[in-house]
């Protein structure tokens, strides 16, 4: 396994959480160039033996073997700065998705984004994309396909100047498969059991090691804004205190995100036997959307568990969803 400072862990985690807020809209683009490069429009692959599933996927790879599969963030890696990452969609239409990944969707919501070409990949309809990413001297390419009960994305991210790993994960996405009959846990990886039944939302998706539950057991990217939602996130933290500096951490660069947080309350309590650190607000977006929200870290061992309910009806589920972090348990 690859070693982290806590610093690029909380990064890393910031990164994913905002993500699943925005639900992969920009894929942290800002512009691409042409980027097809050799990527073929056609993938058609057989399932053989050579290909390893990625866990809490239904994607099976052949990655070389200095690329190290990171389990919690469903992620194999060579290095810091060369990785690809799988995120499964399920219960999800990819015309539906397909459609928010428009130029014209993407720059309104600030972003620059020419989605490179369709391809065909065994089957399925897909978007093949390559551009620089936010951060200098990076690059992120990626695959996404579907149909009309599930959408899966594969992204990539190397630095711009090794054209190696750039060839790497083009050939290691242009050789994949999607087994959509595999019986797949979608709580596989979780190191956690907890009471989903109180607020009654179904299981919607699953990126890295975040675990979204709406109402509908939809990730409606049309609605993002005004659908209630919980997400639980596991994460390692050398302590209880920094577990509840990552919750401040991330509570802090919601202004950055265009949210205005008011009525903010912070305690410090204890669930099934651990401590944990609760963290209440009222917010409010960019479009004047909003909601309530309600965020608890339960700390044990070097390991933390992340509950983030969002309750955009009024507060109709702030109750429920702090009955529902009651019920976590490692």
């Amino acid at each position: 396994m690859i070693n982290y400072t806590y610093e690029n862990s909380i990064s890393v985690r910031l990164r994913q959480w905002s993500s699943i807020l925005a639900l992969l809209m920009c894929l942290g683009f800002y512009s691409c160039g042409d980027g097809q490069g050799n990527f073929p429009d056609r993938v058609n692959v057989t399932k053989t033996g050579d290909l390893k599933r990625v866990k809490g996927t239904r994607l099976f790879v052949k990655a070389p073997e200095n690329y190290k599969p990171m389990e919690s963030l469903i992620r194999y890696q060579r290095d810091d700065n060369t990785y690809f990452q799988a995120i499964g969609i399920p219960n999800s239409s990819f015309a539906m998705y397909k459609s928010q990944l428009t130029k014209e969707a993407i720059e309104s919501k600030g972003a620059k984004v020419d989605i490179d070409k369709t391809i065909k990949y065994n089957g399925y309809d897909g978007i093949y994309f390559s551009g620089p990413s936010k951060t200098d001297g990076e690059t992120k390419l990626g695959l996404a396909f579907g149909d009309e009960n599930f959408v899966m994305m594969i992204v990539g991210v190397y630095r711009t100047s090794d054209k190696t790993a750039k060839e790497e994960l083009n050939k290691i996405l242009s050789t994949s498969f999607y087994d959509s009959s595999f019986d797949l846990d979608p709580l596989e990886l979780a190191t956690f059991k907890f009471d989903a039944g109180i607020t009654g939302f179904k299981y919607a998706m699953t990126m890295g090691n975040i675990f979204v539950y709406t109402s509908s057991g939809k990730a409606d990217l049309r609605n993002q804004s005004t659908a209630s939602t919980f997400q639980l996130m596991t994460m390692e933290a050398g302590s209880f205190s920094k577990a509840k500096e990552f919750l401040d951490y991330m509570t802090s660069r919601y202004g950055d995100q265009g949210i205005q947080v008011t009525n903010l309350n912070r305690i410090d309590t204890v669930i099934n036997g651990n401590r944990a650190y609760e963290v209440s607000m009222d917010a409010t977006n960019a479009e004047n959307n909003k909601s309530s929200l309600y965020q608890v870290i339960i700390y044990k061992d070097s390991s933390a568990v992340v509950f983030m309910g969002v309750d955009t009806e009024g507060g109709k589920w702030m109750d429920k969803f702090k009955a529902t972090a009651q019920t976590i348990k490692f």
